[in-house]
Protein backbone atom coordinates (compact mmCIF):
# COMPACT_ATOMS: atom_id res chain seq x y z
CA UNK A 1 0.00 0.00 0.00
CA UNK A 2 1.88 3.30 -1.64
CA UNK A 3 0.62 6.34 0.22
CA UNK A 4 2.76 8.62 -1.40
CA UNK A 5 -0.31 10.65 -2.88
CA UNK A 6 -1.94 11.15 0.86
CA UNK A 7 1.45 12.17 1.99
CA UNK A 8 1.76 14.79 -0.09
CA UNK A 9 -0.79 15.92 -0.12
CA UNK A 10 -1.04 16.22 3.82
CA UNK A 11 2.22 17.45 3.63
CA UNK A 12 1.37 20.33 1.40
CA UNK A 13 -2.01 21.32 2.77
CA UNK A 14 -0.26 21.46 6.33
CA UNK A 15 2.54 23.19 5.46
CA UNK A 16 0.36 26.04 3.48
CA UNK A 17 -1.79 26.49 5.93
CA UNK A 18 0.82 26.84 8.65
CA UNK A 19 2.14 29.59 6.18
CA UNK A 20 5.48 27.57 5.99
CA UNK A 21 7.72 27.02 2.66
CA UNK A 22 10.42 24.82 2.36
CA UNK A 23 13.32 26.58 4.08
CA UNK A 24 11.06 26.63 7.17
CA UNK A 25 11.43 23.13 6.69
CA UNK A 26 15.66 23.07 6.16
CA UNK A 27 16.05 21.74 9.55
CA UNK A 28 14.43 18.26 8.28
CA UNK A 29 15.25 18.16 4.67
CA UNK A 30 16.83 19.80 1.92
CA UNK A 31 14.32 22.18 -0.36
CA UNK A 32 14.44 19.29 -3.06
CA UNK A 33 13.68 16.28 -0.72
CA UNK A 34 10.40 18.22 0.57
CA UNK A 35 9.77 19.54 -3.42
CA UNK A 36 9.94 15.36 -4.11
CA UNK A 37 7.78 14.00 -1.14
CA UNK A 38 5.40 16.80 -1.81
CA UNK A 39 5.28 15.79 -5.62
CA UNK A 40 4.70 12.01 -4.69
CA UNK A 41 7.65 11.65 -6.25
CA UNK A 42 9.78 9.92 -3.34
CA UNK A 43 9.15 7.86 -0.02
CA UNK A 44 9.79 9.19 3.46
CA UNK A 45 11.32 6.86 6.35
CA UNK A 46 8.64 6.95 9.62
CA UNK A 47 11.54 8.69 11.74
CA UNK A 48 11.92 11.03 8.69
CA UNK A 49 7.99 11.48 8.88
CA UNK A 50 8.00 12.42 12.61
CA UNK A 51 10.58 14.91 12.04
CA UNK A 52 8.89 16.38 9.17
CA UNK A 53 5.74 16.54 11.56
CA UNK A 54 7.33 18.56 14.20
CA UNK A 55 8.64 21.10 11.81
CA UNK A 56 5.19 21.61 11.08
CA UNK A 57 4.02 21.69 14.61
CA UNK A 58 1.51 18.57 13.30
CA UNK A 59 1.21 15.30 15.60
CA UNK A 60 2.64 12.40 13.60
CA UNK A 61 -0.32 10.03 14.87
CA UNK A 62 -2.80 13.35 13.26
CA UNK A 63 -0.79 13.36 10.36
CA UNK A 64 -1.11 9.49 9.63
CA UNK A 65 -4.71 9.13 10.32
CA UNK A 66 -5.44 11.81 7.92
CA UNK A 67 -3.50 9.70 5.02
CA UNK A 68 -4.64 6.66 6.10
CA UNK A 69 -8.28 8.50 6.06
CA UNK A 70 -8.04 10.34 2.74
CA UNK A 71 -6.19 6.75 1.47
CA UNK A 72 -9.18 4.65 2.63
CA UNK A 73 -11.65 7.71 1.62
CA UNK A 74 -12.87 8.20 4.82
CA UNK A 75 -13.43 10.91 7.97
CA UNK A 76 -10.93 10.68 9.44
CA UNK A 77 -12.83 10.38 12.45
CA UNK A 78 -13.55 6.98 11.40
CA UNK A 79 -9.73 6.82 10.86
CA UNK A 80 -9.20 7.50 14.65
CA UNK A 81 -12.53 5.86 16.33
CA UNK A 82 -11.27 2.35 14.45
CA UNK A 83 -7.62 2.70 15.60
CA UNK A 84 -8.83 3.27 18.91
CA UNK A 85 -10.92 0.40 18.96
CA UNK A 86 -7.91 -1.50 18.15
CA UNK A 87 -5.82 -0.34 20.88
CA UNK A 88 -8.53 -1.10 23.17
CA UNK A 89 -9.03 -4.49 22.27
CA UNK A 90 -4.71 -4.77 22.30
CA UNK A 91 -4.53 -3.62 26.00
CA UNK A 92 -7.23 -5.78 26.87
CA UNK A 93 -5.39 -9.03 25.02
CA UNK A 94 -2.12 -8.02 27.13
CA UNK A 95 -1.00 -6.64 24.88
CA UNK A 96 0.82 -3.57 26.11
CA UNK A 97 2.28 -5.43 28.78
CA UNK A 98 3.65 -8.00 26.29
CA UNK A 99 5.13 -4.73 24.76
CA UNK A 100 6.85 -3.68 28.01
CA UNK A 101 8.37 -6.33 27.97
CA UNK A 102 9.79 -6.04 24.63
CA UNK A 103 12.19 -3.41 25.38
CA UNK A 104 14.32 -2.39 28.22
CA UNK A 105 14.71 0.87 28.46
CA UNK A 106 15.02 2.27 24.50
CA UNK A 107 16.55 -1.33 23.69
CA UNK A 108 15.00 -4.54 21.92
CA UNK A 109 15.12 -7.12 24.47
CA UNK A 110 16.70 -10.22 22.07
CA UNK A 111 14.93 -12.78 21.32
CA UNK A 112 16.34 -16.59 20.90
CA UNK A 113 17.26 -17.09 16.76
CA UNK A 114 14.88 -18.94 14.62
CA UNK A 115 11.18 -18.72 13.80
CA UNK A 116 9.03 -17.96 16.62
CA UNK A 117 7.24 -20.92 17.68
CA UNK A 118 3.25 -20.99 18.10
CA UNK A 119 2.69 -22.74 20.83
CA UNK A 120 -1.36 -22.95 21.08
CA UNK A 121 -0.43 -24.84 17.59
CA UNK A 122 1.53 -27.23 19.07
CA UNK A 123 -0.71 -27.62 22.25
CA UNK A 124 -3.24 -28.10 20.63
CA UNK A 125 -2.16 -30.76 17.64
CA UNK A 126 -0.45 -32.80 20.66
CA UNK A 127 -3.93 -32.35 22.60
CA UNK A 128 -5.72 -34.09 19.74
CA UNK A 129 -2.98 -36.65 18.53
CA UNK A 130 -3.14 -37.85 22.58
CA UNK A 131 -7.15 -38.07 21.78
CA UNK A 132 -6.33 -41.07 18.78
CA UNK A 133 -6.64 -38.01 15.66
CA UNK A 134 -4.40 -38.67 12.77
CA UNK A 135 -2.11 -36.30 11.28
CA UNK A 136 -3.85 -35.39 8.30
CA UNK A 137 -7.76 -35.24 10.84
CA UNK A 138 -5.76 -32.51 13.17
CA UNK A 139 -4.52 -30.57 10.23
CA UNK A 140 -8.12 -30.52 8.58
CA UNK A 141 -9.61 -29.92 11.75
CA UNK A 142 -6.91 -26.92 12.73
CA UNK A 143 -6.44 -26.01 9.77
CA UNK A 144 -2.67 -25.91 9.83
CA UNK A 145 -0.29 -27.18 7.04
CA UNK A 146 0.35 -30.95 7.64
CA UNK A 147 4.11 -30.17 7.64
CA UNK A 148 3.68 -28.14 10.48
CA UNK A 149 0.99 -30.61 12.16
CA UNK A 150 4.17 -33.40 11.51
CA UNK A 151 6.21 -30.95 12.88
CA UNK A 152 4.82 -30.38 16.23
CA UNK A 153 3.40 -34.22 15.65
CA UNK A 154 7.06 -35.44 16.89
CA UNK A 155 8.32 -32.59 19.27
Amino acid sequence: MSLKKEIAGAIRAIRTTRGLDYGDLAEVSVKANIGNLEQGRSSITLEKLIELSDALQFDPVALLAICLATHKDEPYVITLSRARDQLDAFQAEGGLELLRGQLVGKELVKRPRGKPGNTQGAEAVKALKAAGFSQAEAAEKLGLAKSTVHRYWHS
